[in-house]
């Protein structure tokens, strides 16, 4: 199926102006269980995390989409402990999915048929909304099971920087043209291609995305917030403090970026091609790419991609100038990385699930052939 010729038939709404920040209220438990266990043992200890989130005594805080918690254990009871009132979690035991938690609250649910053996638990972020700061309490075991030590931290880490492409905003829909909440449900960061290249790789990922913004020009809707580094800089996007503070044991070997669909797409098209804005845009660029240097060192190598989905020509070519103007300033660690020929069937002409495959294999195809020193 190709859904392309339905991506400029939208007329009034765009998926990218989503109000992510206020869309969820309520809670839905369908396909989670609450058992009347006694829990005993657990906590924050035995859990590894992954993404843009801190920590107090209760437990582990984010707004970023795709963070995941990982955690062993020993025996057939294994409980979670949220307080979330919006988001969407995937459980895993073993890599096999046991049930998908919506908007838990605040609540300790356990997980269903787990066989007695040594396991992995794996609770991951599915949904975007920004605006909303959701807490993870960590794990507890009933009394016939017991905490083990938590994976350890693996030494490839990769970090993915970018609007609706980089969440997989909308990817699960079966129809393209969809309502606010068939965006939300069917956003899954899980399956964006940023996590199954990590997965590939054997990498821990952060997915550091906001569907809708770009750097210089966001998405109809959307104009009144400011451009993508504003938000970069933040602990929580919704959020103007605390700033994010790079941890010393966060230092990605790879970060792609995919900015710019939204710079070059939501202007009319006169404007799309005028000189200010084309130098405006890589000026902003060149200063997202400073600070991830900043952050990271130069051993890092950053992916700039570019798509012809939706903008014009001049897209793909500005960002190739950019690549080759680093390159050509003796930085030879960034690379470009084009995609394209999808069908774009996700919500309102976002990449489908299958895109995001294509996406991927197309990827990790480049990172092979790259000499990546993991």
């Amino acid at each position: 199926m190709d859904c392309r010729w339905l991506v400029h038939a939208v007329v009034g709404f765009s998926v990218l102006a989503l109000n992510l920040n206020t869309y969820g209220a309520g809670i839905d438990k369908r396909q989670a269980v609450e058992v009347p266990i006694r829990p005993s043992g657990g906590g924050m200890a035995y859990v590894k995390a992954v993404g843009r989130m801190e920590f107090d005594r209760n437990g582990a805080l984010y707004a970023w989409p795709g963070i995941y918690f990982e955690g062993r254990f020993r025996g057939t009871q294994i409980g979670l402990r949220f307080d979330d009132q919006i988001n969407l979690f995937d459980v895993l035991v073993d890599d096999v999915r046991k049930m998908v938690v919506r908007r838990p609250g605040k609540v300790t649910l356990w997980v269903p048929g787990v066989g007695p053996g040594e396991h992995t638990v794996r609770v991951a972020r599915r949904s975007e909304a920004p605006g909303q700061v959701g807490r993870f309490l960590g794990f507890v075991v009933g009394q016939d099971s017991a905490m083990l030590a938590p994976p350890a931290a693996s030494p490839r880490q990769m970090e993915f920087v970018g609007d609706a492409h980089i969440v997989g905003s909308g990817l699960g829909s079966s129809v393209p043209r969809c309502a606010d909440s068939e965006v939300f449900e069917g956003t899954d960061t899980q399956l964006s291609y940023g996590m199954l290249v990590a997965r590939h790789f054997g990498a821990d990922a952060q997915i550091n995305g906001y569907s809708g913004l770009g750097l210089i020009h966001n998405a109809s809707g959307m104009t009144d917030l400011p451009g993508f580094r504003v938000f970069y800089e933040r602990t929580y996007p919704g959020m103007a403090e605390p700033h994010w503070s790079t941890p010393p044991n966060w230092r990605p070997q790879v970060v792609v970026i995919g900015l710019g669909i939204n710079d070059f797409s939501s202007l009319p098209s006169d404007q799309r091609i005028a000189d200010p804005l084309k130098q405006q845009f890589k000026q902003a660029y060149k200063s997202l790419l400073d600070d991830i240097r900043q952050r990271y060192g130069p051993d890092t190598w950053l992916v700039l991609t570019a798509t012809d989905i939706r903008p014009p020509a001049q897209f793909k070519s500005t960002i190739r100038e950019i690549v080759v103007e680093a390159r050509a300033a003796d930085d030879p660690r960034v690379l470009y990385f084009e995609y394209g020929d999808l069908d774009l069937c996700g919500c309102h002409g976002l990449p489908s699930e299958r895109d995001h495959q294509v996406i991927a294999r197309r990827l990790i195809g480049l990172l092979e052939t790259a000499g990546v020193k993991w």
